[in-house]
C-alpha cells in the first residue's frame, strides 16, 4: 500500500520531464561566437504545444549590440497549424511586445504600428517560419524537394508560400534543407522588427537548416544576409 504513492509520484515526475525538449545552438557571425539560441518544445495542454525560442548575445557582443529576445509559438498537438504567437523583444535600441492570434480564418495583430489591432483573412492554416522548422522535425517524410505543405507562413502581416529543396549530406549524415518563401498576400505591419526576426524570417536571402539522419532533429543552420554576411548556427549537445 505504501508503494503506490511513490510509484504515482515517479510517474508524474517522468511525465513532467518528458513533456519538454530543448535544443541548444551556438551562433556565429564572421566566425565569431556572437549569440546562443535555445529552442524548447513543451506540451502545455492535451491539445496545445508551445515552442519557445530564446535568442541572446554572448561575451563582447553584449556590449556591441545586446539581444535578449523570447519568441513563443502555440500549435495544435499535431503541429498542423499555429493558433497564436507572441514575442518579447529586448534589443539594444528596441523594446517591443507583439502577438498574433488566429481564429476562424483571420489573423488578429496586436502591438503593430500605433499599438492598434489589424486583421488579415487567410485562405488556409498558417505557421511561422520558426514553428515550421519544428514541424519538419516531427514529419521527416515531408523533408523532400517539391513537397507541398497545407499551410502558409505568416510573418508580421506578410503571408508566404513555403518551398524546400533537400540535399542529402552523407558526410555529415544529415539532410540540408534550403527554404524559399514566396510572398502571396498581406503587407508588413511591424516597423521596426527585431534583428533576429529580420535575419531568420525575412522573405529575402538564403536559408538552410540541416536535419539529422539519426533522429531528424535540427543540427545546424546557415543564413546569407547579404553584403557578404553569413550567420551560422551549430547544435551544441549538453
Amino acid at each position: 500500500m505504501k508503494k503506490t504513492p511513490i510509484i504515482l509520484i515517479l510517474v508524474l515526475i517522468a511525465g513532467i520531464l518528458g513533456a519538454s525538449d530543448t535544443l541548444f545552438f551556438k551562433v556565429t557571425l564572421l566566425g565569431m561566437h556572437c549569440a546562443s539560441v535555445e529552442v524548447i518544445e513543451n506540451q502545455i495542454d492535451q491539445d496545445v504545444i508551445e515552442i519557445t525560442y530564446h535568442a541572446f548575445t554572448v561575451d563582447g557582443f553584449d556590449k556591441i549590440y545586446k539581444i535578449d529576445n523570447w519568441y513563443y509559438y502555440y500549435t495544435d498537438d499535431a503541429l498542423s497549424h499555429m493558433d497564436s504567437l507572441k514575442k518579447n523583444i529586448s534589443n539594444k535600441d528596441l523594446k517591443q511586445f507583439y502577438c498574433e492570434n488566429i481564429r476562424d480564418g483571420v489573423i488578429y495583430y496586436s502591438g503593430a504600428l500605433n499599438s492598434g489591432y489589424q486583421t488579415l483573412k487567410i485562405p488556409e492554416p498558417v505557421h511561422h517560419v520558426l514553428s515550421f522548422l519544428i514541424y519538419l522535425q516531427h514529419y521527416p517524410d515531408k523533408i523532400k524537394s517539391g513537397q507541398s505543405f497545407p499551410f502558409l507562413i505568416t510573418d508580421e502581416g506578410d503571408l508566404y508560400h513555403p518551398e524546400i529543396k533537400v540535399f542529402s549530406n552523407e558526410n555529415k549524415q544529415q539532410d540540408d534543407v534550403y527554404f524559399t518563401l514566396t510572398h502571396v498576400a498581406g503587407e508588413e505591419i511591424l516597423e521596426p522588427t527585431d534583428v533576429f526576426n529580420w535575419m531568420i524570417c525575412a522573405g529575402k536571402g538564403t536559408k538552410m537548416l540541416s536535419y539529422s539522419h539519426k533522429d531528424n532533429t535540427i543540427t545546424e543552420g546557415a543564413f546569407f544576409l547579404g553584403w557578404g554576411l553569413h550567420l551560422r548556427a551549430k547544435r551544441v549537445y549538453k
